[in-house]
């Protein structure tokens, strides 16, 4: 009898098929002007399948527009999840669908719904994908032609960006490289701060929404998604408007009504979505940390972006009132969550605050960068924000692969990937005796 993968390999497997096809393609003569080496390729692909952004070559100057849409479908299928859109793609060429596939989708979305609901589930996200990301290509397109870009690359350019916003990326491939150019523009950057929050609150929330005209509920999930995610982008706008409103480097130097459309977007766009509107590098400190603890939670769980994910943030606040007030039971708005969901909260909260620690003094080892730098570049990477300051660029031959490492392990989410690694587990028939250790 062979042996079969379990799902969480099957994921993680179907990721690393997806960077390398990426890398293979990114090497191709048709996609760069100039060529590019196997270590950027690798980059680049493996960025672009965990829907990061960070790049160690300059777009504009570095691939083609066949290159350009290459990474396009590569942070789509990225952004979307390799095991949904393959179901997807099988039901739409009318290919049975096996439960072991249902299943395998159920996992990566951590849907709520049942295995036999799944088909439909993976149906109303690409349709609101579908819509969404229409909408959003339409509203940059005009956006880019205002300002000059003719009608067929700012139909490219609305498309591309309206992909990347939504999947959470960062790549920029506009001419002038950036979007410092559309720092006041209202409609390019209030397109692109919708985009990204709408990737960013999950399929679940997404569904949720969408047919909440017929359910008239929302989701203990929803819930706790859409308050935590509202309470992040609150205290992301407020504390870059009051860290860089004087800041002559970033915001100081425009208009009023440039400096609130900054603040808004770059207090939405480190949700792991990676776009900037002003000059990291010229960030003060207190921000820059601010804006690193936004990196580290990043968007909800199967959504597009990364992180330790706003559920878990809630989860762990759940925890400290709890305790606080002295009650056993963890719940909210009249529902009571379950044990082993805290358990799991509290490592994921773990292992990636000691992955970010390792990395981050690897990173200042390899290639001598000082610490909020090296912090900063770490967690963009592992929550798969591409934010950067600076550093992508110039990392040595190890950076590179660990900057690499840390956007697969984001993306992939460090639970999967140790559940893919690990044997079979078997069930513990005994228990051992109870003694409490002291704590605190």
């Amino acid at each position: 009898m062979s042996r079969r993968l379990s799902t969480p390999r099957l994921i993680t497997a179907g990721f690393l098929a997806l960077m390398t096809l990426g890398t293979l393609l990114l090497k191709l003569p048709a996609s760069t002007k100039d060529g590019i080496s196997w270590l950027d390729a690798a980059f680049v692909s493996v960025s672009a399948s965990s829907v990061t952004g960070l790049s160690t070559v300059t777009f504009p100057t570095t691939f083609t527009t066949f290159g350009e849409t290459v990474i396009m479908f590569l942070i789509q299928l990225g952004g979307l999840g390799i095991m949904t859109f393959t179901t997807l793609a099988a039901v739409l060429v009318g290919q049975r669908v096996g439960f072991r596939d249902l299943l395998a989708v159920r996992e990566q979305l951590e849907s709520v719904d049942s295995p036999r609901n799944t088909l439909r589930l993976v149906v109303q996200i690409a349709r609101i994908t579908l819509l969404v990301e229409t909408i959003g290509a339409v509203a940059l397109g005009l956006g880019f032609a205002l300002h000059g870009l003719g009608a067929r690359e700012a139909v490219f350019q609305g498309l591309f960006h309206a992909v990347m916003a939504f999947c959470n990326s960062g790549f920029a491939t506009l001419p002038e490289g950036d979007l410092l150019r559309y720092a006041g523009d209202w409609l390019v950057t209030g397109a692109l701060a919708a985009l990204i929050t709408l990737g960013g609150l999950g399929f679940p929330v997404l569904v949720n929404l969408y047919s909440l005209r017929k359910t008239r509920r929302l989701t203990l999930h929803s819930k706790l998604v859409l308050i935590t995610s509202a309470a992040l982008i609150v205290v992301g706008v407020l504390s870059v408007a009051a860290l860089e409103w004087s800041n002559p480097a970033t915001l100081g130097g425009v208009s009023s009504n440039s400096r609130l459309a900054m603040s808004m977007f770059q207090g939405i766009t480190p949700r792991t979505a990676g776009f900037s509107t002003v000059d990291y590098a010229s960030m003060r400190a207190p921000t820059l940390v601010v804006q690193t603890a936004l990196m580290f939670i990043g968007t909800a769980p199967t959504s597009t972006g990364g992180g330790i994910r706003v559920t878990t943030l809630a989860l762990v606040v759940l925890i400290v009132l709890a305790q606080a007030r002295g009650q056993e039971r963890i719940g909210a708005f009249g529902r009571e969550l379950p044990r082993p969901l805290i358990g799991r909260a509290l490592t994921i909260l773990a292992m990636a605050s000691l992955l970010i620690f390792v990395s981050t003094l690897a990173l200042m080892i390899s290639d001598g960068l000082a610490l909020l730098p090296s912090l900063f570049e770490v967690t963009s990477a592992f929550g798969t924000v591409g934010l950067t300051l600076d550093v992508t660029p110039h990392l040595g031959v190890f950076g590179k692969v660990l900057v690499s490492g840390l956007m697969f392990l984001g993306r992939v989410g460090p639970i999967t990937l140790i559940l893919a690694l690990a044997q079979r587990q078997r069930p513990v028939r005994y228990s051992y005796p109870t003694e409490e250790i002291a704590i605190g």
